[in-house]
């Protein structure tokens, strides 16, 4: 690995990013992305991608992959069959790269956060997989009030996620859509060789 690439990593999640410097952080890394994570051993899409797969059966269903990227688990996703894969992401650049891979049927340039997204209607989506996205400047439990907006009945959240980034998940927003029984947590398990050797969470909720 060579030092642009431990720089990258150690940069990511930077904390007090806002959302136009976290864009320009993954433009100027796009044309490297996946080189880079090859050589890191980053086994993240295949434990997401996987974890997704036993709790939604139909080949047929409609997912969002969210904070896409260059489109590892859309990859992963359209290896084991399924074909109605839409991508979100903030960087256009990651976006041009993922579809190069040809596994995603839209691709939609957007910030995921409190406010709703315009380009995408309530009750959308069978499923939404997120991998290694909740990170200081990314992603945290406040998505999860736009989550529950676009998914159907019986939708399926899909995390997985570095073992350090639990506390941005398990929040808040999170606790009381659970509380309110909005959602339902359905899995939580720890993945071994999440990245290199360290491990991490899947994590999976259901809308009720």
């Amino acid at each position: 690995m060579n030092d642009a690439t431990v720089k990258r990593l150690l940069d990511i999640s930077t904390p007090g990013r806002t959302p136009a410097e976290v864009r320009r952080f993954y433009d100027k890394w796009g044309p490297d992305y996946d080189k880079d994570l090859e050589y890191l051993g980053w086994n993240a899409p295949s434990y997401a991608a996987e974890g997704l797969s036993k709790l939604m059966k139909d080949r047929h269903g409609r997912i969002l992959d969210c904070g896409a990227g260059t489109g590892l688990v859309g990859q992963q996703l359209n290896h084991m069959g399924y074909r109605d894969i839409e991508a979100i992401d903030l960087s256009q650049i990651l976006l041009n790269h993922a579809a190069e891979k040809c596994v995603y049927k839209k691709l939609i340039c957007a910030k995921v956060g409190t406010e709703p997204i315009e380009r995408i209607k309530e009750d959308t989506y069978d499923a939404i997989v997120c991998c290694g996205v909740f990170y200081d400047g990314h992603l945290d439990d406040a998505c999860f009030t736009e989550f529950v907006r676009i998914l159907k009945k019986d939708g399926i959240i899909c995390i997985a996620a570095h073992s350090n980034s639990l506390y941005r998940i398990e929040g808040p927003i999170l606790e009381s859509l659970l509380e309110k029984r909005i959602l339902q947590q359905v899995e939580k398990y720890q993945i071994n060789n999440f990245v290199l050797q360290d491990f991490g969470y899947f994590l999976a909720y259901r809308v009720v």
